[in-house]
């Protein structure tokens, strides 16, 4: 991907005013899978990633994926994942795998029941693996269960227990209880997931924990249809984070949602706003986070689409005499898929600075991001010969 911004950091995703940047980023996985038997996977996946421009460079060669999965002989009923793998559940607001940069994967062990078609129940355990932690550190275990309705009605539930992070101190993790609920009516498509967190936080200002007591989630609403011929995609979302004042002056961040291992659009293609918990601008924080999407889709001609989407976020808690505006992301692409394995895509995204930036920085200069991006996958697959008895 060749990428380049204005008034904005790409190593550190952060606004800087008057500064401008353009780098090239890889990211190779060479893999391999072997299924000797209908029982049986075993998948290895190396991993390069870097990047080189404007000064600045960096990169990494290690395993990204090494895991074992076995099931009972002619049954879905058990199966068992062991090995560094990634994790992925939902739409990914809580879990994702950060797919536009290095990945993330944990070195875990997952456990999956399926008692019906309908039911899947997921136990899970395991440590974030480095170096595609982004440098945080400790465990994630807990459990996702997921009951079918019918075609596009799904319910799920899961409980989660997190200790990552890149300056652990003791007794610190987060308590993680959500519910997600999908459904579909013909064109239509809906989607709710509220979250709960819970646990203990370092409070460095008082050299103990405090306990969490935070909430956020989403609701998102689809509608497909054709127009003039071409299939058209309407989208809009609403997230919520919750955030104080205390987390705003720096004083306690025990009330702020916090779902740092989302891999989720909701937050915009920017990627300026990690997550729900907030944005920082110099040395001041917006705490939790309010984000208003709309966005639409179109097919113009076989294989190729237009899309643009418009995020609003504003601020719940700020300090004081600060504005809680913060802004306004566009993000505008343009995909060519040349065949099932290679794809074009150019993109265009551009923040408009609300107010929050302008107390926080004395600048009210606006961020510029575009890229240019090549998807390729090249496989070759060689059947399991069946030898007869």
């Amino acid at each position: 991907r060749g990428e380049g911004a204005g008034n904005f950091r790409l190593p550190e995703l952060s606004y800087n005013p008057g500064h401008g940047e353009g780098r090239f980023l890889y990211r190779v996985l060479p893999y391999v899978y072997w299924h000797p038997t209908d029982y049986l996977d075993i998948h290895l996946e190396g991993q390069g990633y870097g990047y080189a421009g404007s000064n600045q460079y960096d990169g990494h060669v290690s395993l990204y994926q090494g895991y074992m999965e076995g099931k009972l002989p002619g049954s879905d009923l058990l199966s068992l994942k062991i090995g560094r793998q990634e994790l992925v559940y939902g739409c990914a607001f809580i879990l994702g795998a950060n797919g536009f940069f290095q990945g993330l994967t944990y070195d875990a062990a997952r456990l999956r029941v399926k008692p019906s078609n309908a039911l899947t129940i997921d136990l899970l355990g395991g440590w974030y693996s480095h170096p595609w932690s982004d440098g945080v550190n400790g465990y994630l275990t807990g459990g996702y269960a997921s009951y079918a309705i019918k075609e596009g009605t799904v319910l799920e539930a899961y409980g989660l227990v997190d200790t990552g992070s890149s300056d652990h101190h003791h007794g610190e993790h987060t308590n993680i209880w959500g519910l997600r609920g999908t459904a579909k009516f013909g064109p239509l498509s809906l989607e709710i997931e509220p979250v709960y967190e819970s646990g203990r936080t370092f409070n460095s200002a008082k050299g103990n924990n405090d306990t969490i007591d935070a909430w956020g989630g989403h609701a998102d609403m689809t509608f497909e249809t054709e127009v003039l011929g071409r299939k058209n995609t309407f989208f809009a979302s609403y997230a919520y984070g919750s955030g104080s004042k205390d987390a705003a002056n720096g004083m306690s961040s025990r009330r702020e949602f916090r779902n740092p291992a989302n891999d989720t659009s909701l937050t915009g293609d920017m990627s300026l706003i990690g997550d729900l918990s907030g944005v920082d601008v110099g040395d001041f924080h917006a705490s939790g986070l309010q984000i208003f999407n709309l966005g639409w889709g179109v097919e113009l001609i076989k294989d190729l689409t237009f899309s643009t989407a418009a995020r609003y976020f504003y601020a719940n808690q700020v300090p004081d005499g600060f504005s809680r505006r913060v802004g306004l992301e566009t993000d505008f692409t343009l995909t060519y898929a040349v065949n099932d394995n290679l794809s074009l895509i150019l993109g265009y995204d551009r923040f408009f600075t609300g107010r929050f930036f302008r107390d926080a920085s004395g600048s009210d200069r606006d961020m510029d991001y575009g890229y240019a991006m090549l998807q390729f996958d090249i496989s070759k697959t060689k059947a399991r010969v069946m030898v007869k008895k």
